[in-house]
């Protein structure tokens, strides 16, 4: 009396009600009653258009998929039962997915490792329907190194509105792991609500600088001391220039030429006249940028307990 057992809506937009209507058809001379029908999920919503078939008569078995009050899959069985004079039942089967009618693809923003200087952009779709209407009206961050941008919406050949949404990673970004939530604020139809986006990245400095601190301790007038530091990058880079507020420090790279390692000496030599425990920091720049790949802090500690500050200008120092 059925051609078809089964029916599968797939993705349905949350708040639908889609409907489908399995046909029954009575092929015996007696006729037949339907006397129940009953559904067991509250997914889907069961009704029959006739009860009484006379022979070669049919009637429809209405299912509506009830997504307002569900997420995600659902799957219900329908249940037929036939009166007298001919008793038995017969089960149907629907199912499907409930989505949000706005989705958002990828779910999530991942810019994976960045080197320090690059502003990778990410990319994502946001698309909702057209009927509603649906219009994206605002983007929110908690985070405030992340520029946002919005290209004009089009229509999708399923008719459905779709945004391109960029979003860069802006210099501003600290180094090491950073994440944070994007909010899509939405008008859909006659609501208005903000859909969570998870976005994560981890900042690698461009210039790794070892050691990042460099301490001279006992410092007697006029002694030299040298330190080695070793910079890395994870591309060829020249070392341009070399500043610091005091003419006791000098530095020499081994090479001079692009390469992904440098190993520089520092040395410095006691001035005269200082006392107690002085600090200033040693400014690199390479070919990487115009902005400074880096620094490193110099505590040098006099023999005595007083403490000197240093009024120098800045200086230059070449790697001669």
């Amino acid at each position: 009396m059925l051609t078809e057992y089964s029916h599968d809506f797939g993705e349905v937009n949350k708040g639908d009600m889609p409907e489908y209507r399995f046909e029954i058809k009575n092929i015996y001379q007696e006729p037949i009653n339907i006397a129940q029908v009953f559904s067991s999920c509250g997914c889907t919503q069961v009704s029959v258009s006739k009860r009484q078939l006379k022979s070669w008569e049919t009637a429809e078995i209405i299912c509506r998929f009830n997504s307002k009050p569900f997420n995600g899959f659902k799957q219900a069985t329908v249940t037929v039962r036939f009166g007298q004079p001919m008793v038995g039942e017969v089960q149907l089967t629907v199912k499907g997915t409930i989505v949000n009618a706005v989705r958002v693809n990828p779910e999530s923003i991942d810019f994976g490792q960045v080197s320090r200087g690059k502003n990778p952009v990410f990319n994502t779709t946001i698309t909702g329907p057209a009927n509603s209407p649906f219009q994206i009206i605002d983007i929110k961050s908690t985070f405030p190194h992340v520029g946002v941008s919005l290209q004009q919406p089009v229509r999708t050949a399923s008719n459905q509105i779709q945004y391109t949404m960029q979003t860069r990673l802006k210099d501003s970004a600290p180094d090491g792991y950073s994440q944070g939530d994007l909010f899509i604020v939405v008008q859909d139809g006659t609501s208005r609500r903000q859909i969570p986006l998870k976005f994560s990245t981890r900042v690698a400095s461009a210039i790794k600088l070892s050691p990042s601190v460099i301490t001279l301790n006992n410092v007697e007038p006029g002694e030299k001391i040298k330190k080695t530091v070793v910079i890395r990058a994870d591309e060829p880079f020249k070392i341009t220039d070399v500043k610091c507020r005091t003419k006791a420090f000098r530095v020499s790279a081994k090479k001079s030429g692009m390469s992904k390692t440098h190993i520089v000496d520092v040395s410095y030599t006691g001035e005269e006249g200082k006392t107690g425990k002085h600090e200033c920091e040693l400014t690199f720049y390479t070919t990487l940028g115009d902005e400074p790949a880096g620094k490193i802090k110099a505590i040098v500690e006099f023999s005595s307990d007083e403490v000197s500050v240093d009024d120098s200008e800045p200086l230059l120092i070449s790697d001669r």
